[in-house]
């Protein structure tokens, strides 16, 4: 595939890895790759582990795997919210079974095991969860990047630039010929890595008398 043509989803949720997500998108977007940030509402902020915020430029509820060529799941602990959302699961294992590039790193394996796409295959992520990756029924090596198949796998920021190659090549190897990039998507303002004010990540009830919380997160406050 032409990378120009290639179309890329980055996942976004609250108290994610500030590299993990934003060396992708900026090391994709250098190579010509149309990469979308992912969230769970349009325009939504998230706020990384360190308070370095995002912007979702769709949502995942307006868009489904056929607009994208690959995905990407940046660690932190951001994937533990992406897995509660079952768009955001469906999307990762519909993108696997049609044999489009995975790539996931550090945390996101929890993810990759909620989809339940890791079983008998080599894998990787950040040590401290490979007891879940291992019992989702993965090869889990020790290693800085693991191929297997269309499924990408790293551990840590400091292996991004290897992380980043192996999914170019990926990307480049691919069958598919991309295609139409969505209104949804085409018509997105590109979230920037630039920002004024740092991002906040806050929790409140999921609804009325709800012991159970969401996080959001807030600029400037």
């Amino acid at each position: 595939m032409e990378l120009q043509k290639a179309r890329v989803a980055v996942l976004a949720e609250n108290l994610y890895q500030e590299l993990e997500l934003w060396y992708p998108v900026l090391r994709l977007r250098e190579a010509g790759v149309k990469v979308t940030i992912v969230g769970s509402r349009a325009g939504e902020v998230y706020g990384s582990k360190l308070g370095y915020p995002a912007v979702a430029e769709v949502g995942i509820a307006d868009v489904s795997a056929d607009d994208f060529d690959a995905v990407i799941v940046p660690g932190g602990f951001s994937p533990e919210y992406l897995r509660r959302e079952p768009r955001f699961v469906e999307l990762v294992r519909t993108l696997n079974d049609r044999g489009a590039p995975v790539a996931a790193i550090c945390h996101a394996g929890w993810l990759l095991a909620s989809a339940d796409i890791v079983k008998g295959r080599a894998v990787t992520s950040v040590p401290v969860i490979k007891d879940d990756v291992i019992h989702a029924g993965g090869d889990w090596r020790n290693e800085a990047v693991v191929v297997d198949g269309n499924l990408i796998t790293s551990q840590l920021p400091n292996d991004l630039p290897q992380f980043l190659a192996r999914i170019l090549n990926a990307l480049a190897d691919s069958s598919s010929e991309g295609g139409d990039v969505p209104a949804v998507v085409r018509d997105a303002t590109p979230s920037s890595a630039v920002y004024r004010a740092a991002a906040i990540v806050k929790n409140r009830a999921a609804g009325p008398g709800s012991a159970n919380y969401r996080a959001y997160a807030v600029t400037g406050a």
